[in-house]
């Protein structure tokens, strides 16, 4: 089930301070893509007005002056045509989702290192899997443990939660930024480790294919339902 290589696991105290037992990712890095699109944009501009160098498109789709698209592209074949608006579209819509992306990456560790508990963390090709233990046991309804899935892409957290149910089961739940769902229930006899287990494969399936970035969204908007009161 699982597509993703584990590389690395590593042992975070909360307040307590960092211990990194593996190679670690940074998360607070603004990805060198969002300014590059700054620079595509300038680019094009000051070419479009210091050159002059453009191709004229006609018909409804057409943009108008258009400057080459080695500007925008410098792999481009020769005689290429590229819009211009088009072009710089996509660079700001990028720009907004790696402003997204670190803002929700913020938010995030902000959350991890206030825990008045110890966390792991688990590295796949796709994201990383923080695993949150709280309390081995506890009433119904009480949380023992929260797996939050980070796609290492602007794309929304996902949170897989363990939580006590009658008579010894522990009954997943999956914390999303627009709610809350049952994903199952283990009983006792599956054994020990089998929720857990159950869990991490949930929460890697969901980092091979997470949900689509929403700017629009506050970028707490998962950690504001794993703030449990």
């Amino acid at each position: 089930m699982r597509d993703g290589q584990k590389n690395s696991v590593y042992e975070i105290a909360g307040k307590a301070g960092f211990r990194d037992t593996g190679e670690a990712r940074p998360m607070l890095t603004l990805p060198l893509l969002a300014k590059m699109s700054s620079a595509a944009l300038a680019a094009g501009i000051t070419a479009c007005l210091t050159y002059g160098q453009y191709n004229v498109s006609s018909g409804p789709g057409g943009a108008g002056l258009m400057p080459p698209a080695s500007v925008f592209h410098p792999e481009v074949r020769s005689g290429a045509m590229l819009d211009p608006l088009a072009e710089m579209a996509s660079a700001m819509a990028a720009l907004k989702q790696e402003k997204a992306k670190a803002a929700r990456n913020r938010a995030m560790i902000d959350w991890l290192t206030g825990l008045p508990t110890r966390f792991t963390v688990q590295r796949f090709d796709t994201g990383l899997v923080y695993a949150v233990r709280y309390a081995p046991a506890g009433e119904t309804g009480a949380v023992l443990e929260d797996y939050v899935a980070v796609p290492y892409g602007p794309e929304l957290p996902f949170a897989v939660s363990l939580l006590a149910d009658e008579g010894g089961a522990v009954r997943i739940e999956g914390l999303s930024c627009s709610g809350q769902e049952t994903l199952g229930r283990i009983s006792p006899a599956a054994g020990d480790g089998a929720a857990e287990a159950e869990a991490m494969s949930q929460a890697e399936a969901y980092l091979r294919t997470p949900d689509a970035a929403d700017p629009g969204l506050p970028a707490d908007c998962l950690v504001a339902r794993l703030k449990r009161s």
